[in-house]
């Protein structure tokens, strides 16, 4: 697997202590995990869609992660993903150039609001 190779996302897990134990799992077999959800941020969400945890691992190594997974046999709802669908890693450069385009925004806006009532 080379540096380069894009993330891609294997199975969602309803809570973050499950996707932990997921990624030790995988990252026990070799293969690199990435977590990402709205429950590992500060503010800990654990009910409904907030505390689903999507576990993403490299293109390459995706077949082994679903049967490492599998294997594994969690008393939680494992969804594995559509592996047609979700090929770009959240944390990506593309998404991340989204975000600051965004937060550029947001803060001219802002700036422009403020030197209006000034």
């Amino acid at each position: 697997m080379d540096d380069g190779d894009a993330y891609v996302k294997v199975a969602s897990v309803g809570d973050p202590a499950t996707a932990r134990i997921c990624a030790a799992l995988l990252e026990s077999a070799g293969i690199p995990t990435r977590l990402h959800g709205e429950a590992l941020g500060p503010y800990v969400m654990s009910v409904g869609d907030w505390a689903v945890t999507d576990i993403w691992v490299p293109g390459s190594t995706v077949d082994d992660a679903v049967e490492v997974l599998t294997a594994a046999e969690i008393d939680q709802t494992l969804v594995l993903a559509d592996r047609r669908g979700a090929v770009a890693d959240p944390g990506s450069l593309p998404m991340r150039i989204l975000a600051l385009v965004v937060l550029v925004i947001l803060v001219d806006a802002v700036v422009r609001m403020l030197m209006r009532v000034s």
